[in-house]
């Protein structure tokens, strides 16, 4: 778009801003916090889009099957409430304009598991501790800093590995890509099916970067469709049906992605912008453009908690699997005894 080029002038602003954050934090001038428990972090090099929120619900499950009690610690991005606050599943009591959209998702998805909100993550992984976790799982925590953590994890999507490799206002980079060096291991999220030759390149520009680092990688697959009359069914019931897909997400084409591997024949779409707040008046033009094309309106099991109960709406729920393998690899990067 032409106004990111007017803006062109702030981006080494931008950079400089990042460079010295970080090295402020590197030199000891910032004081970093550790929690008396592991952390793990999950984040990414790129604004949105690279299956944060699925692969933290993975992981947790993960967790949960080794015998541990996870907590997720997040912040709660473009929350009206600033206060702290504990979530809970499959039916929190917040609203995703108190809480944030992706907090309001994992709770539903992780029945028993705390998801603690709290923009001073060292406060909130206290309170996580106080709640009887005895591992954190960081919510987009690559970028912060302050909080310690005995695994970092960046995740890379193969859709979009690099985010058009500049910073703002240009690019999606969050960060110069040589940040990769600080991480302790990389998976490549929503690779296609054939995805040997697009994690080769991957794999190849990583090893560049950081050769030391572990290189995961793992696939977006559907895994149920909820009915607007809140029943959940077999995503493949969308083999062959005329779908007008609407969505709030950083990368709308890894939801046609999904879509598409479910069978659906999409002749409509409609894109929001990441973690948009939808008003009734915009559900209803989805809707009305959908029955215009002869199609159901279906859309991210993020964007569904921001919608009325009642929405005439399909919700489409995915969950995130690792290729040729499991989570194994990933925990013995721990130290010994952390899970």
């Amino acid at each position: 778009m032409a106004w990111r080029y007017l803006l062109l002038p702030l981006a080494p602003l931008y950079r400089g801003a990042v460079a010295a954050r970080r090295s402020a934090y590197g030199r000891g001038w910032l004081h970093r916090a550790a929690l008396p428990i592991p952390v793990i972090s999950v984040g990414n090099l790129t604004f949105g889009g690279t299956g944060k929120t699925p692969m933290v619900v993975a992981l947790v499950r993960d967790l949960i099957r080794l015998g541990r009690h996870p907590a997720v610690l997040t912040r709660g991005y473009r929350r009206r409430d600033g206060r702290p606050a504990v979530v809970t599943g499959p039916t929190p009591r917040q609203r995703a304009d108190e809480v944030g959209d992706e907090p309001l998702e994992m709770a539903r998805r992780l029945p028993g598991v705390p998801v603690v909100v709290d923009a001073d993550r060292t406060r909130g992984g206290l309170e996580a501790v106080r709640l009887g976790a005895d591992v954190v799982v960081l919510d987009d925590g690559f970028q912060h800093l302050r909080l310690e953590r005995d695994l970092d994890v960046v995740l890379i999507d193969a859709g979009d590995p690099w985010g058009g490799g500049r910073l703002p206002p240009l690019g999606r980079l969050r960060e110069p890509v040589a940040a990769l060096r600080r991480a302790d291991a990389v998976i490549i999220t929503k690779v296609p099916v054939d995805w040997r030759p697009v994690v080769s390149a991957i794999e190849a520009e990583v090893d560049r970067i950081a050769p030391a680092l572990q290189v995961f990688i793992s696939r977006v697959v559907p895994h149920r469709l909820r009915r607007p009359d809140g029943g959940w069914i077999d995503p493949a019931e969308l083999r062959q049906r005329r779908v007008f897909a609407f969505a709030g997400v950083g990368r709308p084409g890894g939801f046609i992605e999904s879509l598409s591997e479910a069978g659906a024949e999409i002749v409509g779409e409609r894109w929001f912008s990441d973690h948009h707040r939808y008003t009734e008046r915009e559900v209803a033009a989805v809707v009305e453009a959908a029955g215009v094309v002869d199609a159901i309106p279906v859309t991210t099991a993020k964007d569904a908690v921001k919608l009325p109960d009642e929405a005439p709406v399909w919700v489409m729920e995915v969950e995130m699997v690792a290729v040729e393998g499991s989570w194994k690899g990933l925990w013995r990067l721990l130290p010994e005894g952390l899970v």
